[in-house]
């Protein structure tokens, strides 16, 4: 009986923790006292508790079969737990109550709309697990660079401004927040490729009907991300023509990925 009630125990407690670190981040960044400890402990404390309501889910399911709600959970962790491990630089922090956010919604929508499957089908392999791996590493990686990509685009509107507030407002350093972004951007772009190699090795039904139009988008927005990470790296190219490339190509990556599991599990499920 407490087994069948653990994911909903994990899923209430994350979506509090969240809450809580909400508040905290909101407070540290709009109050000029110290709250660190608090954020600290809040902030981990919600990330690792969503982990373990996602493994109690994955050990219920069959890996191959993971609805919609549950990939958008399972990349809401990742983006949370890349963003505590920037500890308390301020381009984090300004980011975290977004992710987080996004983490609380995922969480919810997961446990009260989501339903998956009691049974494993078996049919995972080393393959197909490598490239999902790659496939949730590298979508995370990329989607937190596009976020970045975003802070950029405001950090340098408030500094063209040049107004007392624009001035005064407590900003983390552009240079710094774009030096964060190209490794970002490097290595999403690095760990996509991964993904795709490993879909071509391992998947035999890449070029199939049903996952055509995903194949062709991923192909596509890979060519976008590694052609801005060669023209950055031999051109030293930056700023907002980069940034509104990034978006692109992260829309891109975002229809391939789930544009079918949105007609498969939300309007057709």
């Amino acid at each position: 009986m407490l087994a069948a009630w653990t994911p909903k125990i994990l899923a209430f407690l994350s979506i509090l923790t969240y809450g809580i670190s909400i508040y905290f981040l909101n407070r540290k960044i709009t109050a000029e006292h110290a709250m660190v400890q608090r954020i600290l402990y809040s902030n981990v404390s919600a990330v690792v508790l969503h982990g373990f309501f996602i493994a109690t889910l994955l050990n219920s399911m069959d890996f191959r079969d993971l609805n919609f709600l549950v990939v958008l959970s399972i990349i809401a962790w990742l983006l949370g737990l890349f963003s505590i491990s920037r500890g308390q630089q301020l381009a984090s922090l300004m980011l975290r109550p977004a992710i987080f956010g996004f983490a609380l919604v995922s969480v919810a929508l997961v446990l009260f709309f989501a339903s998956p499957s009691t049974q494993a089908t078996g049919s995972m392999t080393w393959g197909l697990a490598i490239h999902i791996v790659l496939s949730l590493l590298a979508f995370s990686l990329l989607s937190l660079a596009t976020l970045y990509a975003l802070q950029i685009l405001h950090l340098n509107k408030v500094l063209k401004e040049r107004t007392a507030r624009a001035l005064d407002e407590r900003l983390p350093p552009l240079m710094a927040v774009e030096q964060y972004f190209f490794r970002l951007l490097t290595t999403g772009t690095i760990v996509l490729t991964g993904a795709i190699a490993a879909g071509f090795l391992f998947i035999d039904d890449l070029f199939a009907s049903e996952q055509l139009h995903k194949t062709i988008l991923s192909l596509a927005a890979w060519v976008c991300f590694g052609s801005l990470v060669l023209i950055h790296s031999i051109f030293g190219s930056r700023g907002r023509p980069v940034v509104i490339w990034t978006l692109i190509a992260s829309i891109i990556l975002t229809l391939g990925y789930f544009g079918s599991r949105i007609v498969r599990d939300v309007i057709v499920g």
